[in-house]
């Protein structure tokens, strides 16, 4: 950044040698809030009561306006920084004046747990006598701070070299205590577009975060909008309902534009609508006319510039279009109260801005989708946010402050299964990050099985697996294996991987809620702990066996219950051989690939119920191998109603194994053996046997005895003396026949 000179006057600056009086600037937008300072922080700073109203996810403080700090302001300030940090979960400071830098270098806990991502060094010009103040940040300008050495630069004024008027080994003391990082990419976006700062391009760059939902997938963009926006890449595979969440997008430039029109324009045949939320001012100016939104695009919520009076509060609202319509179409914004001291706000959006709404279109979005979308961005959130730990100025370690949001994700998961009957899947993929795994320094490759690493390997991080749609609408999933001693070793390992993508996949397109709420559960958590496991560290013998285990049991359960839909062998292999210290080793890759139709009969086979004795079930899905690896039949309970089964002890998500000693193969022959055995029995009598998985553990036995019917006996009319004491007559009926009666032993046959 150039430099700033230092100390220049303005309108409302105060007389020479009279204390600037501190003055407060509040913005927010969203979970973002930044305090912009200005003047002399002294004890008429009221620091714990400004620090208890802080709120949201991240904290931004500007201190380049920061002119003096009393001894009294300082104690205020420590009290403020301590407070705030509590109330979220990261607080930044950006462009400290060299003020401020002073004091993080000499007052314990100045940034009270926050961290400085950039500051003003001070510079001096002696051919013009003047001093000025240049810009540094830590995620570009981290190694010239640890040097703690600035070259000299042309002077603004003059043009003659000026120098850092400073000693290093003093000014960076705290700075270079501190490890390098970068600006969260919605926070980058939050403070270039809504506060025009200068913010790296390196922090500016496009992230796409991206969660399915049965037939809903939800798009997060956070960054600039400009040339290299991927359209392709973020078009490919587009189905059902598309949310695209543009809350976090900062710049748009004339060639961002450009692609975002062209991706419409790819997506608009493939979806079914193509939902637009939070649309900031730029977007609404640049890209939200009728031609621009095409025939599927609509703008669900859009996002307004506001100001209060009362507070001094500017921060930015979401509008629903749907519900605020009748008042936007005449570019008017709606009448809202402030958040904080609940006074009427007022919109400060420009003339541009608001005429941008007179063409928009009403919305046919639900009030239950805004909460979805909201839903499905405090997940995407609270997926990508990693808490990094504070380095102090002792060197020491301070765990950052747990999002304030965290409390409301069980709950927000529970309402988002109502909301969208989607139960508790969870796919989540970040675009342009791998999947981290376990990566080792392999050696040399001495040998491989194709000159040149095969177009279907798009990486080759270890223990990972992806999934892409085919052009006819299949499946192609790639498996890494992990590295091994033995080639036929990770060959297996690699297909497993492959498989247990696929099974992933196939849960991922069922949108039915009753299996998701059913099936899910049974297997998800202890898959979910041992991925965890197995991630925490990969070289752990058991966390790897774990997961192979249940990767092989997976594959094994998919290709004895898909009927011949997965092939029986990947469809394409390839490895490679690698020589290093510890001699030779293999990793290997595979590539399984399902049609379309094959993939619609899994899903109806899979989902499709049946019901016996009181009870519905669906045949056995390949993920249970997860928790029970060593099944690879059966059916799962998935609704139970009052009958035998549910007398004889049986629970939902139970997986019935066998009726009377026969493999329930899928869940019709559960249905037929269950009906079938308890008719029998009912015939005859007996004991209602099923072998059941309940818990974890080996299946255990279910058992029931079951009366015969009683049979009434019949009179035969002889008494004493051969007279009919029975109490009446026959009415020369044959009674042994009907009373169903046969020779017996010590029986004459009446009818002889």
């Amino acid at each position: 950044m150039e430099a700033v000179p230092h100390g220049q006057a303005s309108a409302s600056s105060p007389p020479p040698g009279a204390e600037q009086k501190l003055t407060i600037e509040k913005f927010a937008d969203g979970a973002i809030a930044c305090l912009r300072f200005a003047g002399t922080i002294d004890e008429s700073f009221e620091g714990k009561k400004l620090g208890g109203t802080a709120a949201g996810d991240t904290l931004v403080l500007d201190l380049g306006g920061v002119k003096k700090i009393s001894s009294f302001g300082i104690r205020e300030w420590v009290d403020f920084v301590t407070t705030a940090n509590k109330q979220v979960r990261s607080m930044v400071l950006i462009e400290c004046s060299p003020k401020v830098v002073d004091q993080l270098n000499m007052v314990a806990n100045f940034n009270g747990g926050g961290r400085v991502f950039s500051f003003y060094a001070p510079f001096r010009c002696d051919y013009c006598d003047s001093e000025h103040r240049v810009l540094l940040q830590l995620d570009k300008d981290h190694e010239i701070i640890k040097s703690m050495k600035l070259a000299e630069r042309p002077c603004p004024s003059c043009k003659e070299g000026m120098y850092f008027d400073e000693d290093g080994a003093t000014f960076f003391s705290y700075i270079i205590g501190q490890e390098k990082f970068e600006l969260e990419p919605e926070v980058a976006a939050f403070l270039a577009s809504k506060l025009n700062y200068a913010v790296s391009d390196l922090n500016r760059k496009l992230r796409i975060d991206k969660i399915i939902e049965g037939r809903t997938t939800y798009l997060r963009l956070a960054g600039d909008l400009d040339r290299t926006f991927p359209r392709e890449k973020l078009a490919e595979g587009l189905e059902g309902t598309v949310i695209i969440d543009l809350q976090s997008i900062g710049r748009i430039e004339p060639a961002g534009a450009a692609e975002w029109r062209g991706f419409v324009k790819m997506v608009s045949p493939l979806v079914d609508q193509l939902y637009l939320a939070s649309a900031p001012t730029s977007f609404l100016e640049k890209l939200a006319s009728v031609e621009d939104l095409g025939t599927k695009a609509q703008i669900v919520t859009l996002t307004l510039p506001y100001s209060c009076g009362s507070c001094g509060t500017n921060s930015g609202q979401t509008i629903e279009v749907a519900q605020h319509h009748d008042t936007l179409k005449f570019a008017t914004a709606p009448e809202l109260k402030c958040p904080t001291c609940k006074h009427a706000l007022q919109c400060i959006a420009g003339e541009s801005q608001m005429t941008a709404l007179t063409t928009l279109p009403r919305s046919t979005a639900t009030s239950d989708l805004v909460k979805t979308i909201g839903i499905l961005r405090e997940r995407a959130l609270a997926t990508q946010r990693t808490a990094k730990p504070t380095v102090n100025k002792d060197g020491s370690t301070t765990a950052a402050a747990p999002p304030r949001s965290s409390l409301l994700v069980p709950f927000l998961a529970s309402l988002l299964a109502v909301v969208v009957a989607a139960g508790g899947y969870l796919a989540y993929q970040r675009m342009n990050k791998e999947p981290d795994g376990p990566k080792t320094k392999l050696g040399v490759i001495t040998s491989k099985s194709a000159e040149t690493r095969p177009a279907w390997i798009s990486s080759d991080t270890q223990g990972t697996a992806s999934c892409t749609d085919t052009k006819d609408k299949g499946m192609s999933c790639v498996g890494v294996s992990s590295i091994s001693a033995r080639q036929d070793d990770a060959e297996d390992e690699a297909a497993d991987a492959a498989l247990d993508a696929i099974a992933n996949a196939l849960a991922v397109r069922i949108a039915n809620p009753a299996w998701k709420l059913s099936v899910i559960p049974v297997y998800k958590s202890a898959r979910d702990a041992k991925l965890a496991a197995f991630d925490r560290d990969p070289s752990n013998t058991s966390s790897r066996r774990d997961v192979r285990e249940a990767r092989n049991a997976v594959g094994r359960m998919l290709r004895a219950t898909s009927g011949g839909a997965v092939p029986a062998a990947p469809n394409a292999r390839y490895w490679e051989e690698y020589t290093g210290s510890d001699g030779k080793r293999f990793l290997a890759f595979a590539q399984v690939t399902i049609g379309a139709t094959e993939l619609a009969k899994l899903v109806e086979q899979y989902t499709a119920p049946q019901t016996a004795l009181g009870a519905t079930a669906v045949s056995m899905f390949p993920l249970v191998g997860w928790r029970y690896p060593k099944l690879d039949h059966g059916a799962i309970i998935t609704k139970l109603g009052t009958g035998p089964l549910q007398d004889l002890g049986l629970a939902e998500q139970y997986v019935v194994v066998s009726v009377a000693g026969r493999d329930v193969v899928d869940a019709a022959s559960f249905a037929k053996l269950a009906t079938d055995e308890h008719t029998a029995l009912v015939g005859k009598g007996g004991t209602l046997r099923l072998k059941v998985q309940a818990a974890d553990g080996a299946p255990r036995e279910f058992a029931t005895a079951i009366k015969p019917p009683e049979v009434d006996t019949p009179n035969t009319g002889r008494g004493s003396g051969g007279r009919n004491t029975g109490g009446g007559n026959t009415g020369g009926i044959n009674v042994w026949d009907k009373f169903g009666g046969g020779k017996g032993p010590g029986r004459d046959d009446p009818t002889q």
